[in-house]
């Protein structure tokens, strides 16, 4: 009778073992092809966002949400229309468009703005904006904004640290650090 229980118990611990070592093998080969990805980038999420709402580029978020990365796209359109498009970060496809009445009337300055800096294409692009962030503040990017404030575009950059998280502003025209924020973690509100 012992020997029918060990044998047993043998046959189970070398099943579960192998049920674990192929559940690691399963997550190690998810998590290699999660990192393979590029992200298509705020250009092509731009390109993609416009082909879908016309009008003006107001700002570009990437973000996350259940685990699943994209970029949302926020246009001001023509007959005070908005549009929220929201494109997935590594295949360009749109997952959503949303649209609303714009409520607000247009800020000139940021359309002249974002005219200037389309026919100049002088804004530096996501990957050097999250370099120059790093370089500031080391951590994972949370999200990243191209965004106008008062006729200039801007990246923001919320970084997750050890010990925190950092927003971070950088001038999209010239790469300069504008302003770095830090909110620690052990912080009362």
């Amino acid at each position: 009778m012992k020997k029918i229980v060990i044998g047993s118990l043998a046959t189970v611990l070398a099943i579960s073992g192998a049920i674990g070592i192929n559940a690691f093998a399963e997550d190690d080969v998810k998590i290699s092809t999660e990192q393979s990805k590029k992200l298509i980038g705020i250009e092509k999420a731009i390109e993609v966002a416009l082909k879908k709402a016309n009008g003006t580029v107001e700002s570009v978020e990437l973000e996350t949400e259940h685990s699943n990365m994209y970029y949302e796209v926020d246009i001001d359109g023509d007959k005070n229309k908005e549009y929220e498009v929201k494109v997935d970060a590594y295949t360009a496809k749109v997952i959503n468009v949303r649209e609303s009445l714009d409520d607000d009337e247009n800020d000139i300055n940021d359309d002249k703005a974002l005219a200037q800096a389309k026919s100049a294409k002088s804004l530096i692009t996501e990957k050097k904006a999250i370099a120059i962030a790093k370089k500031q503040m080391n951590g994972d990017v949370k999200s990243i904004e191209l965004d106008s404030d008062d006729g200039t575009y801007e990246y923001e950059i919320k970084l997750q640290t050890k010990k925190g998280e950092a927003e971070i502003t950088i001038n999209a025209s010239t790469g300069t650090v504008l302003e770095v924020e830090f909110d620690d973690n052990n912080e009362d509100d």
